[in-house]
């Protein structure tokens, strides 16, 4: 205490901060009775009820009837397809995911009274937001496209990896693991007639093969008409000196003019003997 001018006597305080604070806080409290009651929290295990704290349902059930002055809470199990996970104080059960095949996802666990459902995604898609074991959205895997080939292929928590096909080589729709290389056009009479690109291969053509079969079996051909005509020609030509085949290689034989009293025998003439006039 200490005096003070006119007599009085006013409280004596080392820290006139404290002091405010402590007059502000008192003021709260005056104008707020429940805020003194929100100051002493419930237990972990326990929730408020007006100015009581009440026993938290177990997992599985929800709060049917909280409790009164010489009663505990009234606990009622989760109806299907509604579940709680933990201690709790709510008047309704969680409804249970649905796990949508519109968004890629697929039922990893079905819901009970005491778990939600475990979604995941299913073939061909991959989660991009987790929850734990949980999957709350999923994609497509990406596509490689035609030129690319696929470098890591996609998992549940991995998007598909593609990479652009080296020179030299193609893909043509994207699938592959390792681009094919180009065909070579190095065979006899080959020749590249598209080159290669990398979503497509090159194309050979063998045309200068086919040509030379086609003039090799027309020049055979030549060659036997002109021997055929050669030959008939020479067979006409004997026929036309001489009215008898002509004899050996096709060369004629000039035979003597037949005499008188000679007669042909097996291609040559012969002359009979001629008897004189009987007496």
């Amino acid at each position: 205490m200490q005096r003070v001018p006119g007599g009085g006597l006013q409280p004596w305080s080392p820290t006139p901060q404290a002091d405010t604070l402590s007059l502000a806080l008192c003021l709260l409290l005056l104008g707020c009775p429940h805020c003194a009651l929100a100051m002493s929290p419930c237990k972990e295990e326990e929730y408020p009820v007006g100015a009581e704290c009440c026993p938290k349902c177990k997992p599985g059930y929800r709060v049917n009837k909280p409790c009164g002055k010489d009663t505990g809470t009234s606990c009622a199990p989760c109806a299907p397809g509604t579940y709680t996970a933990h201690l709790n104080g709510l008047s309704e059960c969680l409804q249970c995911r649905v796990c949508d095949p519109a968004m890629g996802l697929e039922t990893r666990r079905k819901c009970v009274s005491t778990e939600n459902t475990v979604c995941g995604c299913d073939q061909g898609h991959f989660c991009v937001t987790e929850e734990g074991d949980d999957c709350a959205e999923c994609r497509p895997h990406r596509v490689c496209g035609p030129g690319q080939r696929v470098q890591e292929r996609g998992t549940e928590r991995r998007d598909t990896e593609c990479a652009d096909c080296p020179p030299g080589t193609f893909s043509p729709d994207g699938t592959l693991a390792q681009c094919q290389p180009w065909t070579r056009c190095s065979g006899w009479f080959q020749t590249e007639t598209e080159p290669g690109t990398q979503s497509t291969d090159a194309t050979c053509s063998s045309w200068g093969f086919y040509m030379l079969c086609v003039f090799i079996v027309f020049g055979v051909i030549v060659a036997l008409v002109l021997v055929l005509w050669i030959t008939v020609k020479s067979r006409r030509s004997c026929g036309e000196q001489q009215p008898w085949p002509c004899q050996g290689s096709g060369r004629s034989t000039v035979l003597p003019d037949a005499l008188p009293g000679s007669v042909p025998h097996s291609g040559w003439w012969h002359r009979v003997p001629q008897r004189g006039p009987p007496v």
